[in-house]
């Protein structure tokens, strides 16, 4: 799914004019599971900018008077220019003004806690609370939680340990990520993650009944009819010098009949409304935050069925969850300009939506922690930008690009295999390999996008998922359409990597000996990959852009951090809404760690509030 030629959202509380209103037909009323949060029911009444700061002094610090909305401007009265001093201005570009506030609040919530989003990271924050006996209100843009792949990065636990899986040294762990990240990341936040992910999950499996475990060399379980905990990787150990990427240990995945683990999180989001504390609302969009003084208070949303607005008075806190921005063309286009500039040549997966047919993942999150002084971390802002494997995946057989010339190493992970092609002629590669495959793919490595055991579905059908045949080397580059000066240089390319292989030793690019093999058994096979927005009749689209996964700056209990880096009370950000985990491109060090980032900074941040006087 590309991103829609209708016009693009305007910038969030930027719509013409200030005004927080679209057309709209008449659509169902915004639901809400069971409430225990206390009312104040105001008449609806529109407010002039004056008297509505007139009616906040009356209110001292004023909650309303203190809205993350409040635009510093020139006004009628000292005293509003007191109300608003908090307010900085920016010169950047226009979303990064601070809105208007908005004023026309029908009614009036009283919560512990309020969560904003239902994703993976909401969900788990929204429970975890909850189960710690917080009054919490849960905001979700859509019409139920969201839930995409089943992949978590899951460790040193008796249930991992369980799996096949070994324990793993967070701290090597982690500064090998940092690494990947160019040490932009923030190692406080990553090693808080480690060290506590594998109880969070085994915390959010637990919610599931009847969820079983695949113990390696036990009973075969069956995805098409049981739910299940699977190791979707055991890596072998990483060896400096023969492994091109350093991976770890640790992924396990949801296997459901659905393909994905959305029963497991509506399980876990069931088990929060258990408690008798979440009044859920759905159809919700929060637009601005409150600030009573320094600390965040509150979250005014709106109903996008009706365009009525609520505000949310939090005790003890609100937390950010609502995703990335990777449906927001401004925000791309400041943030992470080589993905909007490539926007044509990109397959936009993220298809949530809200009631008005919008896409819900808008940067909402990370622009109100801005609005209200939350620090932007720096860039390169990070996507998770990658191909659409085969099904071979990333497996390192030989690469060679348009002009029929090997580029690479082929040893790669998922999230280096996309940004490679794209680099080459034509962004078009083709991965090349003979009939030993299905016993050659076992010596690759374990990592994101990998593939080192081919199933016997796999084997019968290749026929059917590769790009072209040959029983000879000649035949096969025929039948992929290649002619000429590149026909030439593709077969003498083929014969020098067999060379290689053969000796023993990779002269041009430096890949282990235990991944090249000569290719010298018909039939040959070819799978073709492009960067071209979509798929085509032969080819596999190299990059898709999933998710953005930077956000608002925090410290290790997922606290936002003002633009000095210092603690606003009251504000946490968790999910892909939160700073500090991944900058530049999602690294492969551990596949499922941004799905376990957001379940175990929920977990925390819930647990982290109760702990709050």
């Amino acid at each position: 799914m590309k991103i829609p030629p209708s016009p693009p959202c305007f910038p969030l509380g930027n719509e013409p004019g200030h005004r927080h209103t679209r057309n709209r037909t008449k659509r169902h009323k915004c639901c809400r599971a069971d409430v225990h949060s206390r009312r104040v029911v105001h008449m609806t009444k529109e407010l002039s900018r004056r008297a509505f700061l007139v009616g906040a002094g009356a209110l001292g610090t004023g909650l309303a008077a203190s809205m993350a909305g409040c635009a510093p401007q020139a006004s009628a009265t000292s005293d509003s220019k007191s109300a608003t001093s908090n307010w900085s201005t920016t010169d950047g570009p226009a979303f990064l003004a601070t809105p208007e506030p908005i004023v026309d609040i029908k009614e009036t919530l009283e919560a512990d806690v309020v969560v904003v989003g239902l994703g993976v990271a909401g969900v788990s924050a929204t429970r975890s609370a909850a189960e710690e006996d917080l009054k919490v209100v849960a905001l979700e843009r859509c019409a139920e939680p969201s839930a995409r792949s089943s992949q978590f990065a899951a460790f040193n636990t008796d249930n991992a340990r369980m799996m096949g899986i070994e324990d793993v040294d967070t701290t090597e762990l982690v500064n090998e990520m940092m690494v990947q990240t160019g040490h932009r990341a923030n190692f406080r936040v990553l090693k808080n993650w480690a060290d506590h992910c594998g109880e969070a999950f085994d915390w959010y499996a637990s919610a599931y009944d009847g969820l079983l475990w695949q113990v390696p060399g036990g009973e075969q379980l069956d995805q098409a009819t049981q739910y299940y905990v699977g190791n979707s990787n055991i890596y072998q150990p990483y060896r400096y010098g023969v492994d091109h990427e350093r991976v770890f240990t640790g992924t396990l995945s949801f296997r459901t009949p659905e393909k994905g683990h959305k029963p497991i999180m509506f399980a876990n989001f069931e088990k929060a409304q258990a408690t008798g504390n979440v009044d859920a609302r759905f159809n919700a969009r929060a637009r601005q935050l409150v600030k009573d003084g320094d600390r965040i208070a509150g979250v005014v949303f709106e109903d996008v069925t009706t365009g009525e607005h609520t505000q949310v008075n939090a005790k003890k806190g609100v937390v950010l969850a609502t995703g990335g921005y990777v449906r927001n063309e401004e925000l791309l286009a400041y943030y992470i300009p080589w993905i909007y500039n490539l926007k044509d040549k990109f397959t936009f997966t993220y298809a949530h939506m809200d009631a008005n047919g919008e896409f819900t993942d808008q940067g909402d999150g990370m622009l109100m922690g801005h609005w209200a002084g939350g620090h932007i971390e720096e860039g390169p802002h990070c996507a998770m930008a990658h191909g659409d494997l085969g099904k071979l995946g990333v497996a390192a057989f030989l690469q060679l690009n348009a002009n029929g010339e090997r580029y690479i190493n082929e040893d790669l992970t998922n999230d280096h295999f996309g940004s490679a092609i794209l680099r080459q002629p034509d962004a078009t590669i083709y991965q090349i390999f003979d009939a030993n495959f299905p016993e050659q793919i076992t010596s690759m490595q374990g990592g994101l996008g990998s593939v080192t055991k081919a199933s016997p579905e796999v084997v019968e059908t290749v026929d059917e998922w590769t790009s072209a045949k040959g029983d000879t080397i000649d035949e096969l580059i025929k039948n992929l359409g290649v002619t000429g000066e590149v026909a030439t240089t593709m077969k003498a390319e083929i014969e020098r990597y067999s060379e290689l292989a053969r000796a023993g030793k990779d002269e041009d690019f430096g890949k282990t000996p235990e991944r090249m093999f000569p290719l010298e058994t018909a039939p040959f096979y070819a799978i073709k990959y492009e960067v071209s927005g979509g798929p085509s009749d032969d080819a596999h689209d190299a990059l898709r852009c999933l998710v953005t996964m930077s956000g608002l700056s925090t410290n290790q209990h997922a606290q936002v951090l003002d633009e000095n880096k210092h603690v606003m009370p009251g504000l946490f950000a968790v999910g892909n809404t939160q700073g500090g985990r991944f900058l530049g491109d999602y690294p492969a060090t551990l596949a499922g760690a941004s799905h376990s980032l957001a379940m175990t900074y929920g977990y925390l941040t819930g647990k982290y509030l109760a702990e709050q006087g």
